[in-house]
């Protein structure tokens, strides 16, 4: 392979990186506001008497969504052929 080649591959990988992180990010904050809300909708209702909330469990729930949204993330990162690209454009577009 050419060094053309090469810096082609790398320059696509840290572009693709800065898309995917500046996304995830961007995401990330709509989730967790989100997030946010619900747990003070559900507070409002726990202080009106409506509801009666079992924090155990609850926490319980969003734990194991965010085990298995961490191993997808890692399953995909490991498959890709330009990680290296790949993760310094994510990371500077998670910074952004």
């Amino acid at each position: 392979m050419s060094l053309e080649g090469i810096l082609a591959d790398l320059g696509y990988g840290g572009f693709a990186g800065f898309v995917v992180g500046f996304a995830v990010r961007r995401v990330l904050n709509i989730f967790l506001m989100l997030m946010g809300l619900y747990i003070l909708s559900l507070l409002w209702l726990k202080s009106k008497g409506i509801i009666d909330i079992h924090w155990s469990a609850f926490f319980g729930l969003f734990k194991g969504m965010f085990e298995s949204f961490g191993t997808f993330v890692q399953e995909l990162v490991r498959k890709l052929a330009f990680s290296g690209a790949f993760l310094g454009g994510f990371y500077i577009g998670f910074k952004m």
